[in-house]
């Protein structure tokens, strides 16, 4: 068997062990010669070097509780809400960074899956901030509770995401996984990034910049300015006829000022002109189209998506 079909094999594989997966993704990225892939490989299987570098399916939403004793009370456990916090340190204990290596969770994973997994708040922090909640009970230990669950969705995540990129990969190039080391790549860059966008990153905006026939913009979207998105839609291959109309929907939107009507407006207008700029930009795909719409409209209302 070829080693992308190893490769799709154990990503299938309900109890596959997801380090030995990757360590043959990190033998397959040496023969097609992806950096990013490799560097991709190198970070699930080392641990990710910051908060900021952790993919989206690494941070999950999670609450808090807290061990706490008073003079003839005790509560082992007590839900401890981040609004005791300072206002700057919210976001951060809303939320699990899971940035250590594969390994590390899968170890957690050998019993039974269910339960949680804690990761303990400074004990400064805690007995400071979330004594606040009890007047006669002094917060001793804190923690952000991490289901279980949510370590098994890191691991279904990982497999799908290795699956989906050999799927793609051998489609393009059957033989890409028997390439000797060192060899030419077997697709030319361009492809290869999208292959790794598509489904490692799920960043198809990054797609829409690497392929052929849909050029990197040097126009920076303002927020509320109409000339900067007027200018990017046609260079994404939109015709002026296309868009008319849509200035006068945006400004309604934004004036109501509700992040809902915003949202409602672009993703309409989205819809409306994805495929016509998958048309007018020759080779470009509809979902990459749609892409790189959806990130010009939400520059305008200085969203973060759509």
């Amino acid at each position: 068997m070829s080693l992308i079909h190893d490769i799709q094999a154990a990503a299938i594989a309900k109890d596959s062990d997801i380090p030995t997966l990757l360590r043959m993704c990190k033998l397959l990225a040496a023969r097609i010669s992806h950096q990013e892939f490799a560097d991709w490989v190198d970070r699930e299987l080392n641990g990710y070097p910051s908060v900021k570098d952790l993919p989206d399916y690494r941070v999950v939403r999670v609450d808090s509780y807290g061990s706490f004793i008073g003079t003839s009370t005790r509560a082992d456990k007590l839900q401890i809400p981040v609004s005791v916090l300072p206002r700057e340190l919210q976001e951060q204990f809303r939320n699990a960074y899971m940035g250590s290596s594969i390994s590390a969770y899968t170890a957690l994973l050998s019993g039974d899956k269910s339960g949680s997994v804690r990761e303990p708040w400074p004990v400064a922090l805690a007995v400071h901030n979330a004594s606040k909640l009890t007047p006669n009970m002094q917060c001793v230990s804190a923690w952000k509770e991490i289901p279980i669950g949510a370590v098994v969705r890191l691991m279904d995540s990982v497999k799908t995401r290795v699956l989906g990129f050999a799927i793609d990969l051998e489609r393009e190039a059957p033989d890409a996984g028997e390439l000797p080391i060192g060899s030419q790549p077997p697709l030319s860059r361009e492809k290869m990034t999208q292959i790794f966008n598509t489904n490692i990153t799920g960043n198809v905006g990054n797609v829409a910049n690497a392929s052929s026939g849909f050029s990197q913009s040097s126009i920076t979207v303002e927020p509320g300015n109409w000339q900067t998105l007027q200018t990017r839609l046609l260079e994404l291959g939109l015709a002026p006829e296309d868009i008319e109309g849509l200035k006068p929907d945006l400004e309604r939107a934004a004036a109501a000022g509700s992040p809902e009507e915003k949202t409602k407006t672009a993703s309409n207008w989205i819809g409306r002109l994805a495929g016509k700029a998958a048309s007018g930009a020759a080779g470009v795909g509809i979902e990459v189209a749609a892409t790189g719409v959806a990130k010009a409209i939400a520059a305008y209302f200085g969203l973060s998506g759509v």
